[in-house]
């Protein structure tokens, strides 16, 4: 896979809608407008064809600016990237709830793409926008080819789990400061591997791949590897455990005590560091005003993400009727993406956080009631990791909570401590704003599965011999969709 340095740069203008019911209110640099019902609807996207279009979040809710017949959503594992609608082929994409807070998103979505545009980066979703400033960051090509029978067994997600669904109390939350950009930041990448010897050290600081055995002892907290379960669940396990793991992964759960057995060992032919003029680049955007940093930030946590890029699980949805109650999808062909070929970096920078929440906040606090990828949640009285601090790649706390109820892995409420006793509890669900987060939780049964993420549904721990556990968790998660 060659990327390419960012030698273009072709403005485009934007704008920010906000959907309602037969009705479109469209903020542009020329002023702000409501249209009212199907025409007006119409005509002002058709003159929107060829801007780049938002929406602050809740893509699918643009279904009822107009007959629902008239929008196409496309999907990527159920979650949907991207609405058009059909007369015009106006597309528009979500910025995530990142400028929910804002009292002026249209002003702070103007501030971060005038920043974008510093780096000659133009108007697109957050995803293509996070990919063109990487791009604007390298002096020269960059050449990436590993075999993806090799790094695809690789690459997991986050770990997401919970001790079990309950209400704790004097609970305290905590997470890495930029987990993800400190994590590409901090050590070079391979541009290619090759095979060494099998007893060779597996350093930690090296974005190196092994084929191994583990013995995770049964007396481990924490397990500490992931194992793929099906093509979207994976759980970390105890017992006997046959596959393909990052060297920091390896020397993180043999410093535990698990007995590692290497059969073949991918050291880097080439390495590069990837990453640090990037890494200055994107956090210009952590000092934008207001909600603008917000999406600046979103914009960086999404760029390690472009390297896992693969072209299949995806669908349309449309709908047979104007008030869009019945969606029918259509599963979209696969295709062959070069980010295959790129995919051990994937798997280098979730395996860095994967380790650095394992080995600090796990075993270093204990006791945690609930895990996201980057955060947990632990007694007030615990203690806060070595790690703790303000700069980049250090634990903080986020939240001092009076009382949490976990209801899932990435799904809880809670009340800050500071607050009475009447006041309205804080929602929290992975990808959702406030109210959406609340509907979720008020509808949603309690579970130990990660039914909410995108990348890789999160099992509850397992042992590798309990089979009947393994497949009763695998049927679980499939009845809800995710497996």
């Amino acid at each position: 896979m060659k990327i390419e340095p960012l030698s273009t740069y072709r403005p485009r203008e934007f704008a920010l809608l906000t959907p309602g019911p037969r009705s479109l209110y469209v903020e542009t640099k020329w002023g702000k407008q409501l249209f009212k019902g199907t025409r007006d609807v119409d005509n002002a996207l058709r003159k929107l064809s060829d801007f780049t279009c938002y929406v602050a979040s809740g893509l699918e809710r643009l279904k009822h600016t107009t007959p629902a017949t008239s929008w196409v959503m496309s999907t990527w594992r159920g979650k949907g990237i991207r609405m058009t609608y059909g007369p015009t082929g106006t597309t528009v994409t979500s910025l995530r709830s990142t400028l929910d807070a804002s009292d002026d998103p249209y002003r702070d979505l103007d501030a971060a793409l005038a920043w974008l545009r510093s780096y000659g980066v133009a108007p697109a979703s957050i995803s293509s926008m996070a990919w063109k400033l990487f791009r604007s960051s390298l002096n020269d090509t960059v050449t990436l080819g590993v075999d993806p029978t090799l790094s695809e067994p690789s690459f997991f997600g986050g770990r997401q789990e919970i001790t079990t669904p309950a209400v704790f109390k004097d609970m305290k939350a905590l997470d890495l400061k930029a987990a993800y950009p400190y994590a590409m930041s901090r050590a070079p990448f391979a541009l290619t591997l090759r095979e060494v010897d099998p007893s060779t050290h597996l350093d930690p600081t090296v974005a190196g791949l092994a084929v191994a055995t583990v013995r995770v002892p049964a007396t481990l907290p924490y397990p500490p590897l992931p194992v793929r379960l099906s093509p979207h669940a994976i759980s970390f396990q105890w017992g006997e455990l046959n596959g393909t793991w990052t060297w920091v992964e390896l020397d993180a759960a043999r410093r535990l005590g698990c007995d590692v057995t290497t059969h073949k060992v991918y050291a880097p032919r080439t390495s590069d560091d990837l990453f640090s003029t990037w890494w200055d680049m994107a956090q210009t955007g952590r000092e934008l005003p207001g909600a603008a940093a917000k999406l600046a930030k979103a914009i960086a946590n999404s760029t390690w993400g472009q390297f896992a890029m693969r072209g299949n699980d995806r669908t349309e949805v449309m709908w047979a009727d104007d008030k869009g109650n019945e969606p029918y999808e259509s599963d979209l062909p696969a295709r062959p993406m070069p980010h295959r070929w790129a995919i051990h970096v994937a798997s280098e920078v979730t395996a860095r956080v994967r380790t650095q929440t394992l080995l600090e906040a796990l075993y270093g606090s204990g006791d945690a009631a609930h895990v996201d990828t980057d955060g947990v949640i632990i007694p007030l009285h615990a203690t806060n990791p070595k790690n703790y601090g303000d700069a980049f790649g250090q634990w903080r706390v986020k939240e001092i909570m009076k009382v949490c109820e976990v209801r899932a892995p990435q799904l809880y409420r809670f009340q800050r401590r500071h607050e009475g006793s009447g006041h309205p509890w804080h929602y929290v669900a992975a990808g959702m704003n406030h109210d959406q987060a609340q509907r979720t939780f008020e509808r949603s049964d309690a579970t130990g599965v990660s039914f909410l993420s995108v990348l890789d549904t999160c099992l509850p721990p397992t042992n590798a011999d309990d089979a009947v556990a393994i497949e009763r968790l695998l049927r679980e998660a499939t009845e809800r969709g995710v497996a």
